[in-house]
């Protein structure tokens, strides 16, 4: 299988520039609490499909699409700043659950008894 080493390095340095951008030059509160977990360029450089994640579970995810949505014409602007590419993709936000759901999990398995049996002692039988 051939590795395509040219998209990695683009969806890695879309990444840290969309959640440098999301995390430290956006002044909207409902984009406040998220950050970017994955960013999927398309080959073709089309499209960039970014994922974020909510810190926080009580986080009104369709709020956060509204203000990315509102909020896409400055990020689309402040990456053809920062990285020279024959086109600039269209950035397309979708919530990225996993997280949430990997600290439920880890939630759910604190919250179970810890009693482990040491399994080199065993009962014997008493005459």
């Amino acid at each position: 299988m051939v590795k395509n080493y040219r998209k990695q390095r683009l969806d890695e340095l879309f990444w840290e520039e969309i959640n440098s951008i999301i995390m430290y030059e956006l002044s909207d509160p409902r984009v406040a609490d998220i950050g970017v977990t994955m960013v999927d360029v398309a080959p073709d450089l089309t499209t960039a499909r970014v994922f974020v994640t909510p810190f926080y579970e009580d986080v009104d995810t369709r709020e956060v699409l509204a203000g990315l949505k509102a909020a896409h014409g400055f990020i689309r602007s402040q990456l053809a700043q920062r990285i020279k590419v024959r086109r600039m993709p269209e950035l397309i936000f979708k919530i990225d659950r996993s997280y949430l759901e990997a600290r439920r999990i880890d939630e759910i398995l604190d919250s179970l008894p810890t009693t482990v049996e040491n399994p080199t002692e065993k009962e014997t039988p008493s005459d």
